[in-house]
């Protein structure tokens, strides 16, 4: 794992300027979940914000999930919980200026009870998942892409999102997908441009 998160980390710096990148419109999207300190059921938790953002996407691409990392331009990755419930590093093509690569890493470990940690994965890996598609940070903590700048901000916005749920089995489902109608708006300019 510490090989991802060197990786993840170095791939920092070669980050192009947050500048309308994303991925060729219509683009499958093919997604590497890596097993290595993957949490009970955190393969599936990303699954499901993959699917949500597909949705959310209608038809602009198709986040696909991969049995192998060789065909993976994204790669999710699960770390322990530092400072951070996540981060990811896209990689743009300096000629295009379109994402080509992603590396995702979500905290694994973040939460008290089995319910609030897989909140926490799904939430994470969507709001991660978002950079990976080009998205960027919001100051509205209705988004899912609001970046937590006062203490307290990730309870806040996990039991937030908890009164929605009674179950895992309601995590990512159409009544809770974490996805406000701004994130879905912001999503859909981006890949109309």
């Amino acid at each position: 794992m510490k090989a991802a998160v060197v990786l993840v980390a170095s791939l920092v710096a070669a980050q192009a300027p947050p500048a309308a990148r994303h991925w060729a419109r219509g683009q499958i999207i093919r997604v590497w979940v890596d097993p290595l300190n993957a949490p009970p059921g955190g393969d599936l938790l990303v699954e499901r914000a993959m699917r949500t953002w597909t949705r959310a996407a209608d038809g602009r691409f198709t986040l696909q999930k991969m049995a192998g990392m060789t065909d993976a331009p994204v790669r999710v990755h699960f770390m322990s919980a530092d400072y951070r419930y996540g981060v990811t590093a896209p990689r743009v093509d300096r000629v295009t200026g379109l994402i080509v690569r992603a590396e995702v890493a979500v905290a694994a470990d973040a939460g008290r009870t089995p319910l609030e940690r897989s909140i926490i994965v799904y939430l994470t890996a969507l709001h991660e998942l978002g950079h990976a598609l080009g998205l960027e940070h919001t100051t509205d903590n209705r988004t899912i892409m609001y970046l937590f700048r006062e203490p307290g901000d990730g309870e806040r916005f996990f039991d937030a999102y908890a009164q929605r749920v009674r179950s895992i089995d309601d995590i990512g489902s159409d009544q809770a997908t974490g996805l406000s109608s701004d994130d879905v708006t912001t999503l859909r300019a981006l890949y109309d441009r």
